[in-house]
């Protein structure tokens, strides 16, 4: 994808960009702090005489004119943070700088990307990938979800997978799927490894839909907000519904204290690593596209196994990929059975060592 300087362009060059209906377009503009600057040494201001030569926008002109044509940014980010050379600085370094939030802020030269939003309108297959490991005292919650399942007109398939359960999840799971085999499309089989990251690769590697979601299996996350969010996240191929569980107030005892903190820490650096809002890192309700997959898999990150959810790769890769992500904010209640499937302080640092990748990385 080439990237267009503003500084560069005539009025109709730019608003040729838009109107030729390119799917992505990537646009260089100069940071605010040295706009005026790049053009007073040029003398190219009407400081110094009457008409100027190039033209002067900013990040702000360029996101309205976008929208106009139906264009919506996914994310803006330092290209450049001064005009020196830096070729002597590590490349490690400068990811890290062109990251951080004031510098960032004050840089030389900002990048933003744009999709062109065209709404889906059509009945595409959505796929539920759904992991499961010692879930059998929620078997009631799995048969209300199914029956909500049933009610939605769009064709869809369950994918249970099972992960090495100490109880009769299997079974259950096995029940469920007899039981409702008449109405919907089901399919079960038991994960190839361990952790949640492998269960969902494995149930998205069969799945056959244009969209796919992942929805925890003790359902603490409103069934109908889950629901909801899949039905927005299908109308365009271009976003990632990240659900939020931390927006309004939660049920007690829904997330332990040391849980909650350890996701808003996650959550603001991670906002400050990819430059874009996260409101709940960590919520396993999450919805995106068969072509969001596709890229994954293509660039290995769908397969790695540094990160034991899944949920740090989604959200890293649809900001690499120029995916939009969008925060849907849930209603999240306390479990009803069972105990959560997380080593806090364990995963808690293999969440930090994903972070860290990604922060010194040149995206």
């Amino acid at each position: 994808m080439q990237s267009f300087n503003t500084w560069n362009l005539t009025n109709n060059q730019l608003h040729e960009l838009f109107k030729d209906k390119n799917k992505f377009i990537s646009i260089k503009v100069r940071g605010n702090t040295w706009e005026p600057v790049s053009r007073w040494l040029r003398l190219d201001s009407r400081i110094f005489k009457e008409t100027t030569n190039r033209p002067r926008i900013t990040l702000c002109d360029i996101e309205s004119l976008a929208e106009i044509y139906n264009y919506r940014s996914i994310r803006w980010k330092a290209k450049k943070i001064t005009p020196l050379p830096t070729q002597f600085v590590p490349q490690t370094i400068k990811n890290i700088f062109r990251k951080l939030p004031i510098i960032k802020h004050l840089a030389y030269e900002l990048e933003i990307v744009f999709y062109r939003y065209i709404e889906n309108n059509s009945e595409q297959l959505i796929s539920i990938i759904i992991p499961a490991r010692n879930e059998e005292g929620n078997k009631e919650l799995f048969i209300k979800a199914l029956r909500k399942f049933k009610q939605l007109s769009n064709n869809i398939e369950i994918i249970f997978v099972e992960g090495n359960s100490r109880d009769n999840t299997f079974s259950m799971l096995e029940d469920l799927k007899a039981n409702f085999s008449n109405s919907l499309k089901i399919s079960l089989l038991k994960q190839s490894g361990k952790g949640k990251k492998n269960a969902v690769v494995d149930g998205c590697n069969i799945s056959k839909g244009e969209t796919l979601a992942i929805v925890d299996s003790d359902f603490t996350v409103d069934i109908d907000d889950s629901i909801a969010a899949i039905m927005e996240a299908k109308k365009n191929e271009n976003i990632l519904i990240n659900c939020s569980r931390t927006t309004f107030p939660m049920e007690k005892n829904a997330m332990r204290w040391a849980n909650y903190i350890g996701n808003r820490c996650f959550a603001i650096f991670i906002s400050i690593i990819i430059n874009k809002q996260v409101s709940d890192s960590l919520c396993g309700t999450k919805v995106f596209s068969r072509r969001f997959f596709n890229l994954m898999k293509q660039n290995g990150s769908w397969d790695s196994k540094s990160d034991p959810f899944g949920d740090f790769t989604i959200i890293f890769e649809a900001a690499n990929n120029n995916i939009k992500i969008l925060n849907y904010p849930v209603r999240y209640y306390a479990r009803k059975s069972g105990a959560p499937n997380i080593s806090r302080w364990i995963d808690g640092l293999k969440l930090l060592k994903v972070c860290l990748i990604y922060l010194v990385s040149d995206f």
